[in-house]
């Protein structure tokens, strides 16, 4: 089990962010992809150049990369 956040630069992990929340990359196949897709971007935003693929469904992000500061 991944307990970090995947995003980009972010270095919050579950045992030492108290206050936020990790939310798994979704199962259902559009929802997967839109989320997949931002991350990418992100990524290709700040520059990084490895290829990123979730290789488990247990990638987390935190709840700093949600407007709302949930996943709905």
């Amino acid at each position: 089990m991944v307990d970090s956040c995947c995003a980009p630069g972010c270095k919050h992990n579950r045992g030492e962010s108290k206050g936020r929340a990790f939310y798994r990359i979704p199962k259902d196949p559009e929802r997967r992809q839109r989320w997949i897709s931002a991350i990418k971007q992100a990524r290709s935003e700040q520059k990084k150049t490895k290829p990123w693929e979730p290789k488990h469904n247990g990638f987390r992000l935190c709840s700093d990369h949600f407007i709302s500061g949930t996943d709905s």
